[in-house]
């Protein structure tokens, strides 16, 4: 199982609420990454999707609600990670990783 820390947890509520139609859910799940300027090829990474629960999905809840689901596919690639907030040049992004690894060793 995934764990996402609350501090994440409170910033996808807050995106979630502002953001989603009434009924859609927010959801990690696994795509393959096609050949890009950057080199990677046939890589699988996470992506965030606005959509309803798949059979499988584990629910991550915050204050009794469901926030956010996790494909069974990211819940085995990424079993015992934890999820968290980074500062990037570019902004606050979502980090995953080993849980004693740090925010730095996270992806």
């Amino acid at each position: 199982m995934i764990t996402i820390t609350e501090e994440a947890k409170r910033i996808v509520h807050a995106v979630a609420r502002a953001a989603l139609p009434e009924g859609r859910n927010l959801r990690l799940n696994l795509r393959l990454e096609t050949a890009t300027a950057s080199g990677t090829d046939g890589e699988e990474q996470i992506s965030m999707l606005v959509e309803g629960p798949k059979e499988g999905d584990e629910a991550v809840e915050h204050e009794g609600e469901p926030l956010l689901y996790v494909s069974r596919r990211v819940s085995a690639a990424y079993d015992g990670c934890i999820v968290d907030l980074e500062l990037t040049p570019k902004g606050v992004a979502f980090s995953i990783g080993p849980p004693l690894a740090g925010g730095d060793a996270r992806s």
